[in-house]
């Protein structure tokens, strides 16, 4: 019996706490790029490409070629 209360209240509260009014004003803000997960997509390849060179081998990226420099 506790174990459904404790249910049905976690179950409000999840609804209660997943919905949020956003101004039309404000939704640019969460549209920027500083909101993205992923604000600079061109640094991380280029740092990827960079640091399997480095390592001398490539494979678990989007990165492809060797650790001498031939594609």
């Amino acid at each position: 019996m506790n174990f459904f209360k404790i249910f049905k209240l976690l179950i409000l509260l999840l609804f209660v706490t997943s919905c949020a009014n956003v101004k039309h004003i404000d939704q640019g803000l969460s549209q920027s790029r500083l909101m993205q997960l992923d604000p600079i997509p061109e640094e991380n390849v280029f740092l990827e490409e960079v640091n399997s060179y480095r390592e001398g081998a490539a494979g678990g990226s989007s990165s492809v070629g060797g650790g001498c420099g031939c594609n």
